[in-house]
C-alpha cells in the first residue's frame, strides 16, 4: 500500500517526538531507512516551496553624493551605534573623520 506525503509527515513527526526512527517504523510496518528518507524529503520539499531566496532590488553607485542641505556645525549631531560601542560627535566631522571612527569601533579588541 502506498501512502500519501501527508501520512509520512505524521510518521516523521512521530519520530520527531520519539528520536527512534526504528520502532515507529516497525509500528506502522514500513522500513526504517525509508522514514528517514521520508524525513529528509519533507525537509526538501518544505525548503523549495518556501518561494524563492531574498529579493534583491539595484544599487545605484553615484561618484558624488547627492547635494545635502547645510547645517551649521554647532548644531551638527552624528550618533554611531555599532555592536555594543555607541558613540555620539557633535560639531564638524569630516566624512573620513568619521568613517575612521565607525572602522575603528568595529574592531574587536
Amino acid at each position: 500500500m502506498r501512502h500519501t506525503a501527508q501520512w509520512w509527515s505524521e510518521r516523521v513527526a512521530e519520530f520527531a517526538q520519539t528520536g527512534d526512527a526504528r520502532a515507529v517504523a516497525r509500528r506502522h510496518g514500513v522500513k526504517e531507512r525509508t522514514l528517514v528518507w521520508w524525513r529528509s524529503e519533507l525537509r526538501r520539499r518544505t525548503r523549495e516551496g518556501s518561494g524563492p531566496g531574498p529579493r534583491l532590488l539595484p544599487v545605484v553607485v553615484s561618484a558624488s553624493p547627492p547635494h545635502m542641505a547645510a547645517v551649521p556645525v554647532d548644531e551638527l549631531e552624528v550618533f554611531v551605534e555599532v555592536g555594543a560601542a555607541r558613540m555620539t560627535v557633535r560639531g564638524a566631522v569630516s566624512a573620513a573623520h568619521l568613517a575612521a571612527l565607525v572602522t575603528a569601533s568595529a574592531r574587536t579588541c
